[in-house]
């Protein structure tokens, strides 16, 4: 066992947080774009490596347990918001019992093994068999859970709520910081702090990838670049959607944007590219539906689009080799040899869904390289129903906040950014996610449930449902210290 440089700053700094602070939850934000990184590591034939974000979110389960044990977490009886996690504990507690159960039930199954990379997966598949990776992902969904909820609970504080979001902006200009410092780094004959970075043992991390044309590939806080891709493409619409939604004081969110931009063409991954073109239609298609339907000229979102679209064209006509690394990026990277193993995962999965009677073989047992197919052969039929509920509940809420007449332009402009970024991370993830535990997901999805019910106990006190004054202090978000 050894402790990193990283662990030696992170660990006295975290412990500190907890112990004389109450914002533990902002710090688990803030920490897990340091994916890369490790508080301690430990050897041998089964690599584990502490990251920042797990370790913060265990301090977390210290005081949240209890909490809950002690039923001082709680909700109003008619909360929409109630019933959704109800869902996403019944989610957890069947990702658990899968990870635990149907590895043993069909050990000798042949699955894609997680430890093993996707190259040689290809070529042999490993009989299945219960390992620590299955109770490692079952106890980070664990953890996962206990954030969402600690988010949930102090996001019914407007203020609290606001601290969070910006600990999630924060956390991409760390990033993104990052990235332009190593995109500087072979100019200018700068080292690359990798032993900051990228210290985690347990992941075969990937820092100086070379990609068509010369270009150098850049991860930043992350373990490749397209997990940074991933990232910095839910970020990128997260800051852009603000940008655009406040008319005043939007300087910081349209320098955000452009640099998170800038960035993400560097990380030189199919996933962000195909993320942000898509970003860029819808952003098209919503000045067009204005203008048809209602005669309206979006002109902020107009602008925005006609500017990134000029800004990738030039990008790619001036920079020398940039048409060699879009055509090996996009049109061709079909015929890679990285895609086709990578797809080859697809059909498997669903071998392995069929071989298991429909339930999966447990989650953490089978990789496949996208978050559909990794839910489908790992969770099953019932994990795939699961998932769908809550995103058709997420979905429903959304739509129902926003058509609200009590939902004032401010509340409207951060449901509607944490509702782009938490989109776009989804899309990334099924189109080449290997894992569902993976932290922004669930913090997105935590600061989005926290978003619906902040918006909706301000409804109910608008109309008079709620009093402010026989609240207890658990939905007023007060800071409980345990």
């Amino acid at each position: 066992m050894n402790v990193p440089i990283s662990g030696i700053i992170l660990l006295p700094v975290t412990l500190g947080i907890f112990c004389f602070s109450s914002y533990i939850g902002e710090w688990a934000i803030f920490t897990a774009v340091l994916q890369g990184a490790a508080l301690l590591n430990t050897g041998g034939g089964f690599a584990v490596g502490l990251s920042p974000y797990f370790f913060v979110t265990a301090l977390i389960a210290l005081r949240m347990i209890p909490l809950l044990l002690t039923g001082r977490v709680r909700f109003c009886a008619d909360e929409p918001i109630r019933n959704h996690l109800q869902l996403l504990v019944m989610f957890t507690v069947w990702c658990v019992a899968s990870a635990f159960v149907l590895p043993v039930l069909f050990q000798g199954l042949p699955v894609d093994s997680p430890r093993v990379s996707v190259d040689s997966s290809y070529y042999v598949q490993l009989p299945l068999q219960w390992s620590f990776s299955n109770a490692g992902q079952a106890g980070y969904m664990i953890l996962n859970l206990l954030l969402v909820l600690r988010l949930v609970q102090l996001s019914a504080n407007r203020g609290r709520l606001e601290r969070l979001v910006n600990a999630y902006s924060w956390s991409g200009m760390l990033a993104a910081g990052v990235g332009v410092y190593q995109m500087a780094c072979p100019r200018l004959g700068l080292p690359f702090p990798s032993w900051l970075f990228n210290s985690n043992q347990a992941w075969s991390e990937l820092p100086n990838q070379l990609a068509a044309g010369g270009f150098s590939r850049i991860s930043a806080t992350f373990i490749e670049p397209s997990a940074a891709a991933s990232f910095l493409a839910a970020w990128s619409v997260f800051e852009l959607s603000l940008a655009i939604g406040h008319a005043q004081q939007n300087g910081r969110h349209w320098l955000c944007t452009a640099i998170g931009t800038v960035v993400l063409i560097a990380t030189t991954s199919t996933t962000g590219y195909v993320v942000a073109g898509l970003i860029s239609i819808v952003l098209v298609w919503d000045a067009i539906r204005a203008v048809l339907l209602y005669g309206i000229i979006k002109t902020r979102v107009t602008l925005t689009a006609i500017g990134l679209s000029a800004a990738g064209l030039a990008a790619f006509a001036l920079l020398p080799g940039a048409g060699q690394l879009l055509d090996a990026v996009l049109f061709h990277k079909g015929e890679s040899a990285s895609a086709l193993h990578r797809t080859a995962t697809f059909g498997r999965a669903v071998t392995v869904l069929v071989s298991s009677w429909g339930l999966g073989v447990g989650l953490g047992s089978n990789r496949a390289m996208s978050a559909f197919f990794y839910v489908l052969s790992n969770l099953g039929l019932p994990g795939l129903m699961l998932v769908a509920g809550l995103l058709w509940q997420l979905y429903s809420q959304i739509i129902t906040q926003l058509r609200s007449v009590f939902c004032d332009s401010n509340n409207r402009v951060l449901l509607y950014a944490i509702s782009a970024a938490f989109a776009a991370n989804l899309l990334a993830l099924l189109l080449s996610g290997a894992e569902i535990t993976q932290p922004h997901l669930w913090i997105l999805w935590g600061l989005l449930v926290g978003t619906l019910r902040c918006d909706w106990l301000r409804d109910r006190q608008l109309i008079g449902s709620v009093s402010v004054a026989t609240m207890p202090p658990q939905l007023m978000g007060a800071d409980v210290r345990a």
